[in-house]
């Protein structure tokens, strides 16, 4: 099987970001527009959702009270069990945080102009590190937020990410149809919500905190018990017992993140 190479990618991903900005754009902000106002208003509330406040605060208060009770309770039990809790919330406010961070960033270097400045400027108005409210379009902080939530929730609970990032979609677009955000604005902040955890998930498995390199590729939790509490698939779970299989020179069948055999 042939698979594009990166300069064919690059050139489908700007071709696509083309027909965005271009076409769905200004469509987009023209049937936000002609929504109700019932509509609107259930929109403004689905919005709030993709706020990062709800989500980092108790992620950080969980994570200092972890730190705290580890050095106060002493003993091995103890010791793993809040050392799973540490590496686990922050795993989720690195990954959320950090695509945050990343987002302003890029809001304020890129300068978009915001939907509402449609009639005067267009819908391809950039002034590069303006640093005004009305320039920073690109990308939905909102979206970036929300589908790193997502995505983090789903490295965790593989089996809800249908439901989660089907969510994490409602409330980006939610930015689009009450007219604070260009389509494209959440799609790129979606994308950067995704990618973030999963290049942080990626970091940390080089360093064995919390995830490691599953057999034949992918990625798995180090700890089973964990496993089995968030339903993972039963071939990720058997596969912590094959690894130990094939210490003792006995094959073993490589398992993916996802929990499918591969092979099979």
């Amino acid at each position: 099987m042939r698979y594009f190479t990166l300069c064919e990618q690059a050139v489908l991903a700007l071709s696509l970001l083309a027909i965005g900005f271009l076409l769905i754009d200004p469509f987009m902000l023209e049937r936000a527009g002609r929504l109700s106002d019932s509509a609107c208003d259930f929109f403004k509330f689905v919005t709030d959702l993709g706020r990062s406040h709800w989500m980092l605060f108790p992620t950080a208060a969980i994570l200092v009270f972890a730190i705290v009770m580890r050095r106060r309770h002493l003993g091995f039990r103890n010791e793993a069990a809040y050392g799973l809790m540490i590496s686990a919330t922050g795993f989720a406010f690195v990954s959320i945080a950090g695509a945050g961070l990343v987002a302003v960033l890029l809001k304020n270097i890129l300068g978009r102009a915001r939907p509402k400045l449609f009639d005067t400027v267009g819908h391809f108005d950039f002034q590069f590190f303006a640093f005004e409210s009305d320039y920073v379009s690109i990308p939905s902080g909102h979206a970036t937020s929300i589908f790193a939530f997502a995505a983090v929730i789903g490295i965790f609970w593989p089996r809800g990410r249908l439901l989660l990032y089907t969510l994490a979609a409602w409330i980006a677009l939610s930015r689009v149809l009450i007219g604070v955000h260009y389509f494209t604005d959440a799609v790129l902040g979606a994308i950067l919500g995704i990618s973030f955890p999963f290049l942080v998930r990626d970091r940390f498995a080089a360093r064995r905190w919390l995830f490691e390199y599953a057999p034949g590729g992918g990625y798995r939790l180090r700890a089973p018990r964990v496993q089995a509490w968030l339903n993972w698939p039963e071939a990720v779970r058997r596969s912590q017992a094959h690894t130990g299989q094939a210490a003792a020179g006995r094959p073993s069948r490589p398992v993916s993140f996802d929990g499918r055999l591969r092979g099979a």
